[in-house]
C-alpha cells in the first residue's frame, strides 16, 4: 500500500524574523526594503528616524498593512545633524567607562521616540541598535527607563544580540564579539524589566562577501538559526549617493530577493515572519513584587 507523505504544517516549522536595519538613511535602502516586505522576503524593518530618507520612508512605510514589523533603529554613532554621536569606538569606550552623560543619552532616546511616533502614528514594535548601540551600559539603562515611563505595559521587544549556537566558526567570531558588548546583560535587564526579545542574531559579517560567498554564508546561518530568531541585513537597490556599504548593500538586496534564498528558506525549513505576539506573557519585577507583562 502506498502511503502519499502529507506537506509539513506552516505552524511546524520554525519561523525567524528577516529584518532590514537602516531605513531612512538613503532612498536605495527604503526602496529596497519596502519591495522586498511587499514580497514577503523580509518581516520586520528597522528605522534609522535621524536619517535624510526617513521623512518620505515614513509615509511610505505607514501604508504597509501586510504585517510587516515597525522598529526603532537607535542611534548614537551616525551623525545626521542633530549632533551627539561618537565614533563607534568612541562610544564603547565612554559607555564602559561610564562617561556618558545619562540626562543627555535619555533625551536623545526620547527625541528618537518621538520622531519615530510623530511619523508612524504608532510606537515601535521593537527597537534595536544602529551598530547595536542600545545594548551598551548607559544607553541601555536610559532606553529602558525611557519605555517604562512612555509605554506602561506595552512591551515592544528587544533586539538580542546573542549568536545563535553551532554556526560553522567562519560566521562566529564577530557575531560573538558583537555579543559580547552587552547581550547578556541586556537579556537580564529585559527580562526583569518585562520586555520579550528574540533569541538569537545571524547575519553578521563583515560586508566584503561576494555574492555567492553571501549566500554559502546565508545558507549557514539559515541552517543554525532557531525559532524566533533575528536575521539582520541591510540591502539597498542602486543609488547614486555617497555609502562605503553600498556595493555589499547592492549583492545583499540581490541575493534576498532571488530565488536562491527561497530555496534556501526551504531546505532549512524557515518560515519568515513577525515575531510580535509569539511570546507567552512576559512577568516584569516592580517594587519587589511581580507583575504580568504583554
Amino acid at each position: 500500500m502506498t502511503t502519499l507523505l502529507q506537506p509539513e504544517p506552516i505552524s511546524a516549522r520554525r519561523v525567524i524574523s528577516v529584518c532590514v536595519d537602516d531605513f531612512g538613511q538613503h532612498e536605495g535602502i527604503n526602496r529596497a526594503a519596502l519591495e522586498l516586505a511587499d514580497r514577503r522576503r523580509v518581516s520586520a524593518v528597522s528605522c534609522l528616524v535621524d536619517g535624510p530618507a526617513w521623512p518620505t520612508g515614513a509615509r511610505a512605510l505607514r501604508e504597509r498593512t501586510n504585517g510587516v514589523e515597525m522598529g526603532l533603529h537607535l542611534n548614537f554613532t551616525e551623525d545626521f545633524g542633530q549632533g551627539g554621536c561618537h565614533a563607534l569606538a568612541g562610544l564603547i569606550a565612554r559607555a564602559y567607562g561610564r562617561q556618558l552623560d545619562r540626562v543627555r543619552i535619555r533625551m536623545a532616546v526620547g527625541r528618537q521616540f518621538d520622531r519615530f511616533e510623530q511619523a508612524m502614528g504608532r510606537l515601535p514594535d521593537f527597537v534595536d541598535g544602529h551598530q547595536h548601540v542600545h545594548q551598551l551600559p548607559v544607553i541601555r539603562d536610559q532606553l529602558i527607563a525611557v519605555m517604562d515611563q512612555r509605554y506602561g505595559s506595552a512591551r515592544p521587544w528587544l533586539r538580542s544580540t546573542l549568536p545563535a549556537e553551532g554556526c560553522p566558526p567562519s560566521t562566529a567570531f564577530k557575531a560573538w564579539l558583537i555579543g559580547r558588548l552587552g547581550a547578556k546583560s541586556l537579556h537580564a535587564l529585559a527580562r526583569r524589566r518585562g520586555y520579550p526579545q528574540n533569541s538569537h542574531l545571524v547575519g553578521v559579517y563583515g560586508f566584503g562577501l561576494s555574492e555567492t560567498d553571501y549566500l554559502l554564508r546565508m545558507k549557514a546561518w539559515l541552517a543554525c538559526a532557531g525559532d524566533g530568531d533575528v536575521l539582520m541585513c541591510h540591502p539597498s537597490l542602486p543609488w547614486p549617493g555617497q555609502d562605503p556599504l553600498q556595493d555589499a548593500r547592492n549583492r545583499e538586496y540581490r541575493a534576498l530577493s532571488g530565488e536562491s534564498f527561497s530555496a534556501l528558506l526551504e531546505s532549512a525549513r524557515l518560515e519568515v515572519g513577525p515575531l510580535q505576539g509569539r511570546w507567552a506573557p512576559v512577568v516584569k519585577e516592580a517594587g519587589g513584587r511581580r507583575e504580568s507583562g504583554v
